[in-house]
């Protein structure tokens, strides 16, 4: 027996609870004689209905709920309204069997082919959060594309959706005492231009510290996560960045620095120009030259030839991982998707991989299956890798 019109209204009834005992029984006579794919598509209809008054990561919960709540005050026979009937106590036992029915079905069905898709993690975005020299905190992403402020000669612009533009428009004496922060949270990514005209993409999870201009003999920041940098160049005054133990200096260049506090390394990869890469721990130092990396580690500064376009390529929009550690990869994944990773049940594991950015977490996970043979469990945020 087909869905019909008559039908679908006796199911909505039955679901606002206006429904009578009349009605009721020709919808209790269709639970009868319908097959499972016809209640299926039923319960599916009733659902994608609810689903526009609710937010996408509570309505399936809701929508369960509502039918429980509407069984219940059916089974009990309370409601004042003067089209719901009170029931007979077979009436009652009837109901209840078909309660159960849509109850199970809604749970099977619903949460198999909706709680999955609106369980899938959605990718990280722009997002960011700006702390003036005076303390003020800007929150980036809900702020129009307009200008923010002029401070200290030096104007500051939010533009094109997901950058911040500082712009010298006077000379000040000392604009180096005036520090500001940008940070960009787990799951967020930011564009800077600093006043001298260097470009910074911040990383998930990220800060940069900057003075507002610079007027003295050397360009310094400190960042805090990772960033890919494009220093403007300028023989007569370096461009230094402090990032925990390692100081990088340099006149004009592109590089990503990779420097997070609960990582157990650095990494310096240098795209174009040359710099020097400082341990301010051991005072160890090495010159870099296009496509070589740096690596501080287990106390010890070294230097390799890789392939730098592959570090740098998550501010282009991609991870690419070239025999890559499954555990350094989660990590990143981590970061960008704001995942809690059961890092014990990982295995050692290389993969290569180049993925979206802007995939969901579902899909990323499923490319690694297939590259890698594992599977992966999402339960939440939380990941845990399958042997």
């Amino acid at each position: 027996m087909k869905i019909t019109p008559q039908i679908e209204n006796l199911y909505s009834r039955f679901l606002s609870n206006e429904i009578t005992e009349a009605e009721l029984n020709q919808l209790l006579d269709y639970f009868n004689v319908a097959d499972r794919a016809d209640l299926h598509t039923l319960i599916e209809a009733a659902f994608l209905e609810t689903e526009e008054q609710y937010e996408a990561n509570t309505n399936l919960q809701k929508h369960l709920n509502n039918i429980h709540q509407l069984i219940s005050a059916n089974i009990d026979a309370v409601d004042e309204k003067p089209r719901t009937v009170r029931l007979q106590p077979a009436l009652q036992s009837l109901l209840k069997i078909a309660a159960s029915i849509l109850v199970v079905l809604s749970i099977g069905y619903l949460a198999y082919t909706y709680l999955w898709k609106q369980a899938d993690v959605l990718p990280g975005r722009s997002l960011a959060t700006l702390k003036m020299s005076n303390g003020q905190e800007i929150n980036l992403d809900t702020l129009a594309n307009k200008s923010i402020t002029t401070a200290y000669g030096v104007q500051i612009t939010k533009s094109s959706g997901d950058r911040i533009v500082y712009t010298r428009v006077s000379a000040v004496a000392d604009t180096n005492s005036y520090l500001q922060t940008i940070t960009t949270p787990l799951g967020g990514k930011y564009k800077v231009t600093l006043s001298d005209g260097t470009q910074v993409v911040l990383n998930s999870g990220s800060s940069l510290t900057f003075p507002v201009g610079f007027n003295q003999a050397e360009r310094r920041v400190s960042l805090s996560g990772e960033a890919y940098f494009e220093v403007s160049k300028d023989a007569e005054h370096p461009f230094i960045v402090s990032s925990g133990r390692e100081r990088i200096t340099v006149l004009g260049t592109k590089f990503n620095l990779s420097a997070y506090p609960d990582d157990d390394f650095i990494s310096t990869a240098l795209l174009e120009g040359k710099v020097n890469c400082l341990d301010v721990t051991t005072h160890a130092s090495l010159i870099l030259h296009p496509g070589e990396a740096a690596l501080i580690q287990n106390n010890q500064l070294s230097k390799s030839a890789v392939d730098v376009s592959n570090m740098a390529a998550w501010q282009q929009g991609f991870f690419a991982f070239e025999n890559e550690e499954l555990t350094v990869i989660m990590k990143r994944l981590s970061r960008w998707y704001q995942l809690d990773v059961d890092y014990t049940s990982i295995p050692e594991k290389r993969i290569y991989a180049r993925i979206d950015m802007q995939e969901n977490l579902a899909t990323v996970l499923d490319m690694l299956s297939t590259t890698s043979g594992l599977k992966f469990k999402v339960e939440g945020r939380r990941v845990t890798v399958m042997k």
